[in-house]
């Protein structure tokens, strides 16, 4: 909570911090807190917008395989893992937010600069897909900044984090189908240097946001040189992320196709689904915070895992669009909660170093989309599309049953961690 003076008062819960005055800057946007918002919602949208392009690009653009797809992706995930890796023990270490975020903008839209100006393949690999794989690290330096904000200023850091999912679902709604909409009509070229145009202003935005003096408030702070214990309750907690999140990529990665080539439905099919899912997922994300209160974070968890493994279940077995329709509500719920507690479930396992877990969470949402990914291929190829939903049902099953054997975060504090 906060008093009249703007201080942060120390209400008993250890996500609001110690008693702290806010001023400055960061007294400004306690003000007007959709600022940190905003900014979000504009690298959501920046960042989504390059999403769809890159295997048209490589196999369109460049008229090569399909497998030097995955090549790329392997690279560019990788770099983001040890980006995400390195920005959160700095941002543990009071490195300031703004540096990091600032050289992650800088970094994605150099690399889109470059996609517009080099249309060759070992460019993209080599350089493109490092310059995109750092930049890729802005969304977890953003959800750290959100985090520290809501502690600095008093803000129920649940509903905040939800209010930063939502966020980035609002942009993945916009800036996909802007990005191709723009591909369709000019090409490549215009729609890589427009991303780049995002990009700086993106970054002229983050310059006049972002405090340059903003860092982690926490006093176990990790200092250079100082070794980290290794946390097996944070650890733990990624594992049914991986499983759920991997499970929404395999089916979102296989859907247009499995609606169209094996349900029979038009090809806008996957579009409406999409459509239904996100707008229940934000309107779901926003009550995340009431259903926590009711069930705890470990239990809202559990509750999308069976949601998750029943929506799975009857896409199975539609058969029309108004099958697909109304389990798109379905999808946008167990996604929603999802969303909507997963971050704040893994930072709680960590609650003296945000950056770390923050990290340790964006980083196994992109581990997981790429397994999901390559899953996709492998079992479409020799199956079929429809099988690769029982699989996405089987990946949310096994996340539920983590969870059910797993301690709350609290539970597992008071367990030793292994050093």
């Amino acid at each position: 909570m906060r008093d009249q003076t703007g201080t942060a008062q120390d209400d008993g819960h250890p996500e609001s911090g110690n008693l702290r005055p806010v001023s400055g800057v960061t007294a400004f946007l306690d003000r007007y807190p959709f600022l940190v918002l905003g900014l979000l919602l504009m690298g959501a949208f920046t960042s989504s917008s390059a999403a769809p392009l890159g295997g048209l690009y490589v196999i369109e653009g460049m008229g090569e395989p399909p497998w030097k797809v995955s090549m790329v992706a392997i690279v560019q995930v990788v770099v983001t893992l040890l980006t995400n890796r390195a920005f959160g023990r700095a941002i543990d270490r009071a490195v300031p937010i703004k540096a990091l975020l600032i050289t992650s903008i800088v970094f994605f839209a150099s690399g889109m600069a470059i996609l517009a100006t080099f249309q060759i393949y070992w460019v993209y690999l080599c350089f493109a897909s490092i310059l995109l794989g750092v930049g890729s690290g802005a969304l977890s330096v953003m959800y750290s900044f959100g985090r520290l904000f809501a502690e600095q200023t008093g803000r129920d850091v649940v509903k905040f984090n939800g209010f930063l999912r939502m966020q980035t679902s609002l942009g993945w709604m916009v800036g996909p189908a802007a990005s191709l909409s723009l591909f369709g009509a000019f090409g490549f070229t215009v729609t890589y240097y427009s991303i780049a145009t995002l990009g700086a202003v993106w970054f002229v935005v983050c310059l006049f946001i972002v405090p340059a003096a903003f860092k982690t408030h926490h006093p176990g702070s990790l200092v250079t040189g100082k070794k980290i214990p290794f946390n097996f309750g944070l650890l733990l907690a990624c594992v049914p992320v991986f499983f759920i999140g991997a499970g929404n990529v395999v089916f979102v990665t296989a859907m247009p196709l499995y609606f169209t080539t094996e349900l029979g439905l038009i090809a806008s099919a996957a579009g409406f689904a999409l459509t239904v899912k996100c707008f229940v997922e934000v309107v779901v994300i926003y009550y995340c915070a009431h259903l926590i209160r009711k069930i705890g974070e470990r239990g809202g968890m559990i509750l999308a895992a069976v949601l998750a493994a029943i929506f799975f279940g009857l896409i199975y077995n539609a058969t029309s669009l108004a099958d697909v329709l109304v389990l798109g509500a379905l999808d946008g719920i167990y996604y929603g909660i999802f969303a909507g507690i997963s971050m704040t479930f893994v930072q709680n396992f960590a609650p003296d170093r945000p950056g770390v877990a923050t990290s340790y969470y964006v980083s196994t949402l992109f581990i997981g989309g790429l397994v999901a990914n390559l899953a996709t291929g492998f079992i479409a190829t020799w199956y079929s599309f429809q099988a690769t939903v029982l699989v996405a049902g089987g990946f949310a099953l096994v996340g539920g049953i983590v969870l059910m054997v797993m301690k709350d975060a609290k539970a597992a504090h008071e367990t030793p961690t292994i050093a």
